[in-house]
């Protein structure tokens, strides 16, 4: 079953700069152009795309199942382009029983270092407290990933430690920081202390 043909999309949220909208089929080649990036794929848990046809299939089966179990998976669009995508925002529930989620993220090269994601990261984490009985959120990141963990901490999410040569991926052990948000915090200041390699 691919995309085109699961009917559930999750609610369109919008915030100053961005619409976060459900993934459409003719999402395959905006996705293309930004996860065919080395530098976007560098440290990500998936291959980089090397054909239009990843993209596609990413739409029909990491997505098309995602959209069955009815899980926040989004496009991230600007508001003026809403039809392209610029990357991509989720939560799926980890452990259900336990109400977790994990939370991932990815945006095309050209729009780093405006702050987009941790806007996209704020909206959603909100409306998953508002309307799931999530308790805790967390995303797991590469330490030598900098930029993902400013914006995870920008998004109001805590470090709480380093799990040390946790994954293996391309040949290599990777150390992943683990940032988390639980509902108790308090989410006002919405800037944590970030990971800092060597302490």
């Amino acid at each position: 079953m691919g995309l085109g043909e699961v009917a559930f999309r999750p609610p369109r949220l919008e915030t100053r700069r961005l619409v976060l909208r459900g993934w459409e089929p003719a999402d395959a080649t905006a996705i293309f152009s930004y996860a065919s990036d080395p530098e976007v794929a560098r440290y990500v848990s998936w291959e980089r795309h090397v054909s239009p046809r990843d993209a596609q299939t990413f739409l029909d089966r990491q997505v098309a199942a995602a959209y069955e179990r009815e899980e926040l998976d989004y496009a991230i669009a600007e508001r003026h382009a809403p039809e392209r995508a610029i990357g991509g925002i989720g939560l799926r529930w980890r452990w259900r029983d336990d109400l977790v989620m994990e939370l991932g993220y990815v945006l095309a090269r050209r729009h780093w270092g405006k702050g987009l994601m941790p806007e996209a990261g704020r909206e959603l984490i909100d409306h998953a407290f508002s309307t799931t009985p999530v308790e805790r959120i967390f995303a797991p990141i590469f330490t030598e990933n900098v930029k993902s963990w400013r914006a995870a901490a920008k998004m109001g999410l805590r470090l709480e430690g380093v799990l040390r040569s946790s994954l293996k991926l391309r040949g290599r052990r990777w150390d992943q920081a683990i940032y988390a948000v639980v509902r108790s915090d308090d989410r006002s200041a919405l800037e944590h202390e970030p990971y800092a390699a060597g302490r």
